[in-house]
C-alpha cells in the first residue's frame, strides 16, 4: 500500500535523481531506459516537485529490482560485502539469454518489461 500511495503522490524528483546517480549507469542511459525526460526531472527537482505517477512507478520499479537482489543474496547467506546496486547496474547492461538476448535495461520503460526482468531474476535464484 505504501508503494501505491508513493506512486500516486509522486516520488520527489530530487530523490529520483539521487537514486539514479547511485546507479553505476551513465545518467542519460538510466533516464532513457526509464523513459524519463532529463529536462522534466531536472526542472521538477529544482522546483522541489514530485515526478508524475507514471514516472514514479517506473523509477520505483528499478529500485524494487535492487531490493529483490538484496533479498536474494541475503537468503543465500552470502550478503556480506555484496553491493546489490552495483551488481544490478552491471547486470542491466548485459544481454540475458532468458530475455531473448536483450539487455534488461531495454525492458525497464514499461511495467510489463519490469515484471519480466523481475521474473527472470527470480528464476535465476531458483536455478
Amino acid at each position: 500500500r505504501q508503494r501505491i500511495e508513493a506512486i500516486k503522490a509522486g516520488i520527489p524528483a530530487r530523490e529520483g535523481k539521487r537514486f539514479l546517480a547511485a546507479l553505476a549507469l551513465p545518467t542519460g542511459l538510466a533516464l532513457a531506459a526509464l523513459n524519463l525526460s532529463p529536462a522534466t526531472i531536472n526542472r521538477r527537482s529544482a522546483a522541489g516537485q514530485p515526478l508524475s505517477p507514471t514516472d514514479s512507478e517506473r523509477l520505483l520499479g528499478m529500485a524494487r529490482l535492487v531490493s529483490q537482489v538484496e533479498t536474494m543474496v541475503a537468503d543465500s547467506g552470502r550478503a556480506e560485502g555484496f553491493d546489490a546496486l552495483a551488481w544490478v547496474s552491471h547486470w542491466l547492461r548485459e544481454p540475458v539469454p532468458a530475455l531473448d538476448g536483450k539487455r534488461p535495461l531495454d525492458l525497464m520503460d514499461t511495467m510489463e518489461g519490469q515484471a519480466l526482468v523481475s521474473e527472470t531474476l527470480a528464476r535465476m535464484q531458483s536455478g
